[in-house]
């Protein structure tokens, strides 16, 4: 009974560590869209001595493209630009401003050789952040905005 119970044990622990979240391999060459990261978070403002304790944040507003089709782009905090391969696509970005840590997602037909920018900036109501997926050369023209 022992043994049996230590081979279950050891069973489960050698497929938990087999469940890990892969890590996303970009695509290279000509045909690979391009997306980036348009960071319009201001950083906190800085408070005056007679404010009173305030909550210890960071001094920088991050924002940064996190996952592509639920696969990390990097080990460490996300990276401002990746390579996608032209079609359809869920991306997850996330941003921190003054400690406030939020993720958002969304999905886009991202074209061919395609350069494309997500502007990420505080949002005008109940969320706190927007993101507003934009091509390049075309930064008027709004293909996805949502909050988060």
């Amino acid at each position: 009974m022992l043994r049996l119970l230590s081979l279950s044990l050891v069973s489960t622990l050698m497929l938990a560590g087999c469940a890990t979240t892969g890590m996303y391999d970009a695509p290279t060459g000509e045909q690979a869209a391009t997306l980036s990261v348009d960071n319009q978070l201001s950083a906190p403002a800085a408070q005056g001595e007679d404010a009173g304790w305030q909550m210890p944040t960071s001094s920088d507003a991050k924002a940064s493209l996190f996952k592509v089709d639920g696969e990390r782009i990097t080990e460490q905090a996300g990276t401002q630009s990746v390579q996608i391969e032209a079609g359809k696509h869920s991306v997850e970005v996330f941003a921190d401003q003054a400690g406030i840590l939020r993720f958002g997602k969304f999905r886009h037909d991202f074209a061919q050789g395609g350069i494309y920018q997500v502007r990420i900036s505080a949002a005008q109501g109940k969320k706190d952040y927007t993101l507003e997926l934009v091509k390049a050369s075309a930064p008027d023209d709004v293909l996805v905005s949502k909050n988060f």
